[in-house]
């Protein structure tokens, strides 16, 4: 197997692959333009010698939109074509099978929501809404401390 290596290609020079069965939606999309905003783009797009996506469509449709001009992108060569397509699959499925310890993602975002960053929360591609819902629900399975910001202040006189 040959070695991996990252490189920087023009996004023009990529080509999305139209049999593509993965979906992004326009809230997906935001989603990941907020997250490449907010950290970067740091998981590199995977393609073929020819520079056809193989995976990473979503991530480059928000590059496009944030006007990124070129990412950084591993070459899979190694591949048959019949491989390339199965790899493709397999790299959005695989990632769906996997699923949350709900106490341990609320602690983390009740540990991020305590101190002060330099980005919303929402760019780890959770709502406010969804964020809150995990962090409530450490203080009623009692796995949690009571979060700070729900303490009032004495009344002052």
């Amino acid at each position: 197997m040959s070695e991996l290596r990252i490189e920087h290609v023009a996004v023009r020079q990529l080509k999305v692959d139209p049999r593509n069965p993965r979906l992004h939606s326009e809230r997906q999309l935001k989603q990941i333009a907020r997250s490449i905003e907010s950290f970067g783009f740091n998981v590199p797009v995977l393609a073929d010698r020819e520079g056809n996506l193989l995976a990473g469509h979503g991530r480059v449709q928000a590059a496009q939109r944030l006007g990124l001009r070129e990412l950084p992108v591993i070459r899979l060569e190694h591949l048959t074509p019949e491989q390339a397509r199965a790899f493709s699959i397999a790299d959005n499925r695989l990632s769906e099978t996997s699923s949350w310890d709900d106490r341990l993602l609320g602690e983390v975002l009740r540990d991020l929501a305590s101190v002060e960053l330099n980005f919303d929360l929402e760019a780890t591609g959770f709502t406010m809404g969804e964020i809150d819902l995990r962090i409530e629900g450490l203080s009623q399975t009692g796995a949690a401390s009571p979060d700070p910001a729900d303490e009032l202040a004495p009344a002052v006189g």
